[in-house]
């Protein structure tokens, strides 16, 4: 691989994490444990992953890391195989494999906590554990859920008030039973589609499409033109 990379040019936190090992290799610096990680990340890049999520997305590819354990830390050093990874990458798709349901809701929470700013989320079906995912995103950002199926519950009600209790910015509109269909989420800077709704995520094999800048582009107005006269829940 010869063309500079960088861990901002990927969404998904595994190519993330292996971006960081593989630049940190280039510099002389073969082995990096997870705090360091972490806070490279943050500090150089902007992007918050907490060293105990990137532990665990690590541990889960060690086809792709080498890992030793050196003064009581858990320290990692990219293998070609996580090269390979980041060129694959540049396809845009992730696969999600239900057999790793752990895997990748790690991976989802990781992504949702690195969202920025305003969080555009259209999803056609939402229920408590669609909240229980959200939870993992920063609370400093705003989220707007647009969907057309709320699974009106005792549990959704109670989840959404606590999100707001704790000052959380979140709220949920629903749009008429034939406009939405995908299932995307956009901040200040990405977009993806999801290849099924939030409260599924794990549960069925589906892809996750990292978008162009243009189709980022073409979603927003079409997203604000529909929550504009969506009714607000509850």
């Amino acid at each position: 691989m010869s063309s500079p990379i960088s861990p901002a040019d990927y969404n998904e936190p595994l190519l993330r994490l292996l971006a960081v090992l593989f630049v940190k290799k280039n510099s002389g610096q073969m082995w990096l444990a997870d705090t360091d990680l972490s806070r490279e990340l943050r500090d150089f890049y902007g992007i918050n992953i907490h060293w105990k999520t990137a532990r665990a997305i690590l541990q889960e590819n060690d086809a792709l890391v080498s890992r030793r354990k050196r003064d009581g830390k858990w320290e990692y050093a990219i293998l070609k195989a996580g090269e390979n990874s980041l060129t694959a990458a540049d396809s845009g798709i992730l696969f999600i494999d239900p057999a790793k349901a752990v895997k990748g809701t790690l991976s989802l929470h990781a992504f949702l906590a690195a969202l920025k700013g305003i969080v555009r989320i259209c999803d056609p079906y939402v229920d408590y554990a669609t909240i229980e995912h959200l939870d993992a995103c920063n609370p400093a950002v705003e989220i707007r859920l647009l969907t057309r199926n709320v699974k009106d519950t005792g549990d959704l009600r109670r989840l959404v008030a606590a999100a707001r209790t704790q000052g959380r910015k979140l709220e949920i509109r629903i749009v008429g039973a034939n406009v939405l269909h995908d299932r995307y989420v956009v901040d200040d800077s990405d977009m993806v589609i999801l290849g099924t709704s939030l409260n599924g995520f794990g549960k069925k094999q589906c892809f996750v499409v990292n978008a162009g800048e243009d189709i980022r582009t073409t979603m927003l107005p079409v997203f604000d033109g529909h929550w504009g006269t969506a009714t607000p829940w509850p």
